[in-house]
Parts: structure tokens; sequence; C-alpha cells
């Protein structure tokens, strides 16, 4: 039986993160791909979302409040979707989001230090410059900083030879607890996704997630094959909770047909995942899709 047709792209990224396009440009591939809504999920921060959303209406484009969020359990390192959640200065996940941002910031600066100490040279300002716009910096542009000082002969080998869990640039983010990521997105008024479950595969995680609260589980993520989209919807399912879906487009023409709108949800799946936000927002004020 051929797949629902996908109405929206709900893991994208910008400059405001580690994506290589503006806010805008990321909503016009949207809306060049016959999409309808939308999700702006940066690394630790919304910076990019309001202009988003801003070009979303000049093109019919639904824009949702989005993010992606680090967090560990114990040294597994998970990462989080949020969703239409109060994105104001002041609501409890922006709040633990600029906590998260500065962490990024220091983790850089650990980071060329740990390079420099090993006779890889790399210039912090270089870093921040490549980050440009970026509201929220990460190990990429140290990669592409890695690249241009002639240490590697691209991004993937930048992080294989310093960057990697075992490599001497290797410093740890924040370590936010999945418990405290899922109550401050919940007390704005959002709902929470656990990100490309099967990239890795951390299956043990699921049900102690349930637990806490995790709304949705991002089964119809692009990496995930067909075995892997049935099994974790078929969990979803089995803990009635909602799927998302997303390309997890970060730049066009880093992998073969990953482009904006070559995965996301259809219609229903999109519709149950409005509702959970809804059922959200009612205990919590929140900014929630129309």
């Amino acid at each position: 039986m051929p797949a629902d047709p996908v109405v929206a792209d709900l893991h994208l990224h910008s400059t405001a993160s580690d994506g290589a396009l503006s806010p805008e440009a990321v909503v016009d591939l949207a809306a060049a791909a016959g999409l309808r809504t939308m999700a702006l999920t940066d690394h630790d921060t919304v910076a990019g979302v309001a202009r988003a959303q801003a070009r979303g209406r000049e093109l019919g484009i639904e824009v949702w409040t989005g993010c992606e969020v680090t967090v560990y359990a114990g040294s597994i390192e998970l990462h989080v979707l949020a969703y239409g959640f109060d994105a104001s200065a002041e609501s409890p996940l922006c709040r633990v989001l600029r906590e998260l941002r500065a962490a990024r910031s220091e983790r850089a600066t650990k980071i060329v230090a740990q390079l420099a100490a090993a006779g890889v040279k790399v210039d912090e300002a270089r870093v921040r410059a490549i980050a440009r716009d970026a509201d929220s910096i990460g190990k990429p542009h140290v990669a592409l900083a890695l690249v241009e000082a002639g240490h590697a002969r691209n991004v993937p080998e930048a992080f294989r030879l310093y960057l990697s869990r075992d490599g001497v640039g290797h410093v740890n983010k924040r370590q936010l607890d999945p418990a405290a990521a899922l109550e401050a997105i919940h007390a704005s008024g959002g709902i929470a996704s656990l990100a490309h479950p099967g990239q890795p595969p951390h299956d043990e995680q699921l049900a102690p997630l349930f637990r806490i609260g995790l709304d949705a589980v991002e089964a119809l993520h692009a990496a995930h094959g067909d075995v892997n989209r049935r099994f974790y919807a078929g969990l979803a399912r089995r803990y009635d909770r909602g799927v998302s879906g997303g390309s997890d487009f970060h730049a066009p023409h880093l992998k073969a047909g990953l482009v904006v709108g070559c995965s996301g949800v259809s219609s229903a799946q999109l519709a149950d995942l409005r509702r959970r936000i809804a059922s959200r927002a009612a205990h919590a004020p929140a900014a929630v899709p129309a």
C-alpha cells in the first residue's frame, strides 16, 4: 500500500543553528515542494522562527514554532523536537534554551583550545565568523574551520579525525535531563517528540520517556527505512502517542535525495499532532498552530 502524501516537514534547520540556508530560504523550499505546513527546528534556539513565520505568511505556508533540544539519559545523547510552544523570551523553554546556547558558546572555546593543545590549530574567531548569524554555535562550524585550515578534506573527515566522541576536539555538551526538558516544553504549552529514534537506536529509552510525558516519536525521519518507520509508528500507536516526521534538512546537496519535503507527515498525522498541542496548551498558555 503506498504511503500517504507528505503534507508537512517537521524537522528543518537554518542558519540560526547549523543549517546552510536562511530561515526564509528554507520556507521557500517548503513552498516549492508543495508543502502546506513546516516546522523550523534549529538546535537549542528559536531565533529563526519569527523570520520563517513571516515568510510563511507571504507564501501561504504554515510555520510551526519548533526547536531541537539535546538531552542526556545518563551518557546517552538524545534529541527531542519541541513543537507549538510559547516562543516568548521568558517562557520556561526559552529560558532553558538561553542557558544551553551559552553552554554551546563556552564549548566552542574549549574545543578550539583542545585542538590547539593537540597541535591542530584553528582560529576561534574564524569559527565564530563561519557561524555568522547562528544563534546556536556547534561542531559543524568548527568542522568547517578545520577544513579551511587544511586539517581535513571535508566536514565528515573533520568529524571523524577530530570531533567524534573519541577525537581530541570532543567536548561534551551541557547535559540537560530529559525530564527537565519535557517539563519546560510542556510548561510552555508545547509537545515533545523523540527525534530520529533509529539513528542510532536507543529503543530501551522509549518506555521511560513515555512514562515522563514524551508526546510523539519521529518515526518518519528521512534516514529511517520502511522497517524502522513501521516499528516506531507501531510503538507510538501502542503507547497512544503521536507520529512526527521530517527531512532533517540542513543544506542543499548534503546527501543525495535529502531535500525539504522528502519525508514528513500525512494530513491525519498532522491533525493528531495539532490536537496534542491544543491539549497541552489547555494546561499552559502557548502559541498554538492555527
